[in-house]
C-alpha cells in the first residue's frame, strides 16, 4: 500500500470522526414532511375553510356543537360528539363520516364533491398532518378573498402603528427586541439558551455582516477590547466594513433575479448589467434610506435625471430574463410577458404581493382583482430595457436599464438583424386581456393600485403630477414609499422580515414573498410592526435594525438540542423554535462557502466593483462572479445559489452527495486546500500540535478539542507538503466549516 493510500485512508477516517455533534446539522424532532404540509395546504385546509369555518371556528361564536376546525388541536379533540379526526384511521374519524353521510352530513349545503371527500380520506390514513398550531386568530380565518375594507384589517395590510414594548425578560433582555422574543417564551414556559461563546458570536456575525469569517484584525481587537460595551464596538467595527454592503446586496440580487445575460435559447450577455451590481453594493455601504432605494429603482431615471447612480438603479425592472429574437406571431405575447416581469418582480420583492397571479383572473386568495394587477401593470406601459449613457465626472458611460420608448410605440427586436427595416410595433401602453389572452385585448388601462392598499379617501392626485413626461413609474415609486396613504407600512414590514431571516435563517414570517393570505402569519407580530416602525423612524436606515438585532440577546443565544425543553409529561411548548428560545445549526450560503475557501487558502482578493468573470478559481468574491444563465458557476450551483430566473426570498437548502463530492475533489477546492497548507507551513510552527491548533483556528474560528488533537495529529506525519494538504482537506471537509456553527 503507497502513502498515498494511506493518507486517504486516514482522511477519510478523520473526516467521519471529526463529524461529531457538536457539527450536526440535523433538523430537530417534529418537523412535518414537506409533502404532507403541501397536502394539506393545497387539499385540505381550501375546503376546511371554505365549507367548515362559517360555523367551526374562532369566527363563530360560539362554534356549533363546541367544534373548532380551525386549528390542528380544535380539530383532533373535536366538540360535543368527541374526537373529529383519528390519525391513520379514517372509518374511526368523526370527520370522514360525516363528509360521506354515514352519520351527522356535513357540510349542510350538500355532499361535497367524490374526490374531495377522497383527498379527506387519503389525508386522515397519511397520519392527519397539519401544521396550525394553537387557536387560530380571526384574521387569519378571513373568506378566501376579503374586499378592500376587510383587507385593510388584515395583519400585513393594516396602518402600522407602533406597539408598546412589553415589560418582560428581566436581565435577560438587552433590547426591545428581546422583551416580545420573552414574552413569548414566558406564556410558553420556557427558559432561553445560554448565550453563545464569544468566538461562536464573533464567527456569526462576521458571516451574517460580511459573509466572511474573522480577520485576525478582527479577532485581535475583539480579544484586546474589554467592558460592558465589547460586543457593541465589535458590531460597529463590523458595519463599518465595506464586506457588508457586498454581503447584502447578494441577498437583495437574489431578490432581484439579477444576471448578466438574458436567458432563452441564444442567452446573450448584458455586458452593462454589473454597474447595477455595483450601484446595490455602493447602497448597502453607505446606509441609503431603503425608501429611496426602492423610488431610484422604480423610477430614478424619471425622479433624479441628473444622478447617474439613480438611472443606473433602475436595472433592478430590466434585470429579468427577455427574449431577443422575436416573431411576428408572438410579439405582442412576449411583450406582456415581459411588463408581466416588470409587475409580477416589483410587487413580490417590495411588497410580497403575489400580484401575478392575477394576470388571467381575479387573484383566487388575496383581493387583488384582474383589472387591478393591469392597473398596476400599466406603470411601466412605455417601460424597455437597453443600453443608456449617463454623464458622469468621466465623461459619458454606458449602463444597461430601463429606459421609455420614443414615440410611444413598442419596435419588435430580432437581436440577430438590428438593422431590420419595417418590423411591427405596438402602441406603448397596456389593455385588459380577457384570461390573460392578447388576441381577447380590450380597453386601455391607465396606472393604478389594488384598492386595500391606498387609505380611504386618499385622491388619485397625490402620487401623479400634470407633468408631461412623468411615467407612470414615478407614481409607483411614490405610492409604495408612502406610509400614511400608500404602501409603505407593507413595504417596511417586508424589509425588517428581510433582514431577520437572513440573520435568523428564518423570517419572522416564513414566507418572506408572500404577505398575503396564503402566506405563512408572524410568530411575533407586535415584534414585525415594531421593528418596521423603528426602520421608519430612523429615516429608512437598514443598519439601525442590523445593529438593533445583532445587540440583542436573542441574537447572541447558543444552541441547544430540541430535547432539551421537553417536560415532565414528554410534551415540547415549541419543538420548531418558533419562539427563539435558542439558536439553530446554519449552513452558509453558496457565496459564503466560496469566499470561505478562498480566505482560509490566504488568496481572497478584496478589490471592489467592476465587470466580473465566469472563472470559479477567481480570487475576487463570488459577488463580483459574472452571472450567465445558461452558464451558472458549478460550486454555487451545487450550494443551492439561485438560477435567477424569478425573484427568490428563500434560498432552498439541500444536503446532496455531490457536494460531499465537490468538497473532496473539486480543483477549486483542492487548490484552496494547497495554499491553506502553504499558510500553516509558512507559520513555521514548533510541532504538529501547533499546525493542528493554528489549522483549526484558522478554518472553523476555534483550537481543537483534545479528542480532536489526538486524532488529527498522525495525519501529519512528519509534516510533509502533502500530509499537510491532507489535514487542510480533513478541515475543509468538516461540517463546522459549511456551517457558521
Amino acid at each position: 500500500m503507497t502513502c498515498h493510500q494511506n493518507r486517504c485512508i486516514a482522511l477519510a477516517v478523520c473526516v467521519a470522526a471529526l463529524a461529531s455533534p457538536r457539527s450536526s446539522s440535523a433538523e430537530p424532532p417534529g418537523r412535518h414532511d414537506s409533502a404532507a404540509v403541501r397536502f394539506f395546504e393545497l387539499r385540505i385546509r381550501p375546503v376546511l375553510q371554505k365549507h367548515c369555518f362559517k360555523c367551526h371556528s374562532a369566527t363563530s361564536k360560539p362554534a356549533k356543537g363546541n367544534l373548532r376546525l380551525d386549528f390542528r388541536d380544535g380539530l383532533r379533540t373535536g366538540g360535543d360528539s368527541g374526537p373529529t379526526v383519528i390519525p391513520g384511521r379514517p372509518d374511526k374519524s368523526l370527520l370522514i363520516r360525516a363528509l360521506e353521510h354515514r352519520g351527522p352530513k356535513m357540510p349542510p349545503p350538500g355532499k361535497l364533491p367524490r374526490n374531495v371527500v377522497a383527498d379527506f380520506r387519503a389525508w386522515v390514513l397519511d397520519g392527519a398532518v397539519d401544521p396550525r398550531t394553537g387557536p387560530a386568530a380571526s384574521d387569519s380565518l378571513m373568506p378566501i378573498r376579503l374586499r378592500p375594507e376587510e383587507a385593510r384589517k388584515f395583519w400585513s395590510w393594516r396602518p402600522l402603528e407602533r406597539p408598546s414594548v412589553p415589560v418582560s425578560g428581566g436581565s435577560w433582555a438587552q433590547n426591545p427586541i428581546d422583551a416580545f422574543v420573552a414574552s413569548g417564551h414566558r406564556r410558553a414556559g420556557l427558559t432561553p439558551a445560554p448565550s453563545a461563546p464569544p468566538g461562536n458570536l464573533l464567527r456569526r456575525a462576521s458571516f451574517d455582516l460580511l459573509g466572511l469569517p474573522p480577520s485576525s484584525n478582527l479577532l485581535s481587537a475583539f480579544e484586546q477590547s474589554v467592558g460592558p460595551s465589547r460586543w457593541e464596538s465589535t458590531i460597529e467595527r463590523l458595519l463599518a466594513s465595506p464586506a457588508v454592503g457586498e454581503r447584502w446586496a447578494r441577498h437583495w440580487l437574489d431578490v432581484a433575479r439579477f444576471a448578466e445575460s438574458d436567458g432563452f435559447e441564444m442567452d446573450y450577455d448584458r455586458s452593462e448589467a454589473w454597474r447595477y451590481r455595483d450601484f446595490v453594493v455602493r447602497a448597502m455601504n453607505h446606509d441609503m434610506p431603503f425608501d429611496q432605494f426602492v423610488r431610484w429603482q422604480l423610477a430614478g431615471d424619471q425622479l433624479m435625471p441628473e444622478d447617474p447612480w439613480a438611472t443606473v438603479a433602475t436595472g433592478f425592472l430590466v434585470a429579468g430574463v427577455e427574449n431577443r429574437i422575436q416573431s411576428r406571431k408572438d410579439f405582442v405575447q412576449q411583450r406582456y410577458d415581459k411588463l408581466d416581469d416588470f409587475s409580477a418582480t416589483t410587487a413580490t420583492a417590495m411588497l410580497g404581493l403575489t400580484i401575478g397571479c392575477a394576470r388571467c383572473h381575479d387573484h383566487k386568495y388575496d383581493p387583488i382583482e384582474q383589472r387591478d394587477y393591469y392597473r398596476f401593470t400599466a406603470a411601466f406601459a412605455e417601460t424597455v430595457s437597453g443600453i443608456r449613457k449617463v454623464q458622469t465626472a468621466d465623461g459619458k458611460l454606458p449602463v444597461y436599464a430601463a429606459t421609455e420608448v420614443t414615440n410611444h410605440r413598442i419596435r419588435m427586436v430580432v437581436a440577430t438583424e438590428p438593422s431590420f427595416e419595417g418590423l411591427p410595433s405596438i402602441p406603448a401602453s397596456v389593455r385588459f386581456l380577457v384570461r390573460g389572452d392578447p388576441d381577447n385585448a380590450r380597453e386601455v388601462v391607465f396606472t393604478g393600485f389594488p384598492p386595500f392598499l391606498v387609505a380611504p379617501r386618499t385622491p388619485k392626485s397625490r402620487w401623479f403630477d400634470k407633468r408631461p413626461n412623468q411615467t407612470g413609474r414615478v407614481a409607483l415609486a411614490r405610492w409604495m414609499t408612502d406610509t400614511n396613504h400608500g404602501a409603505g407600512h407593507l413595504l417596511a414590514r417586508v424589509i425588517v422580515n428581510r433582514l431577520w431571516h437572513h440573520h435568523f435563517g428564518r423570517g419572522l414570517v416564513a414566507t418572506p414573498n408572500d404577505f398575503g393570505t396564503r402566506g405563512d402569519r408572524p410568530t411575533h407580530p407586535q415584534l414585525l410592526d415594531w421593528l418596521a416602525s423603528k426602520l421608519i423612524d430612523n429615516g429608512w436606515r437598514l443598519k439601525s435594525i442590523h445593529r438593533l438585532i445583532l445587540t440583542s440577546a436573542t441574537y447572541r443565544l447558543g444552541y441547544q438540542p430540541p430535547e432539551s425543553a421537553i417536560d415532565g409529561a414528554g410534551t415540547h411548548p415549541d419543538p420548531l423554535n418558533r419562539l427563539y428560545w435558542r439558536r439553530e445549526p446554519k449552513r452558509l450560503d453558496a457565496e459564503a462557502i466560496r469566499d470561505n475557501l478562498l480566505a482560509v487558502g490566504g488568496r481572497l482578493n478584496s478589490s471592489m466593483y467592476g465587470p466580473g468573470s465566469l472563472d470559479q478559481d477567481h480570487p475576487r468574491r463570488s459577488v463580483y462572479l459574472r452571472i450567465k444563465r445558461s452558464r451558472l458557476i458549478p460550486v454555487l450551483q451545487l450550494f443551492d445559489g439561485p438560477d435567477s430566473l424569478q425573484s427568490i426570498g428563500q434560498r432552498s437548502i439541500t444536503t446532496t452527495a455531490p457536494q460531499a463530492l465537490l468538497m473532496l475533489n473539486n480543483p477549486f477546492v483542492q487548490h484552496s486546500a494547497e495554499l491553506f497548507a502553504q499558510r500553516l507551513s509558512r507559520a513555521k510552527q514548533t510541532g504538529n500540535a501547533d499546525v493542528v491548533t493554528l489549522g483549526f483556528v484558522l478554518a472553523i474560528g476555534r483550537p481543537p478539542t483534545p479528542e480532536e488533537l489526538r486524532l488529527t495529529t498522525p495525519i501529519l506525519g512528519d509534516g510533509s507538503v502533502a500530509e499537510i494538504i491532507d489535514f487542510c482537506r480533513v478541515l475543509l471537509c468538516l461540517n463546522e466549516f459549511l456551517y457558521i456553527e
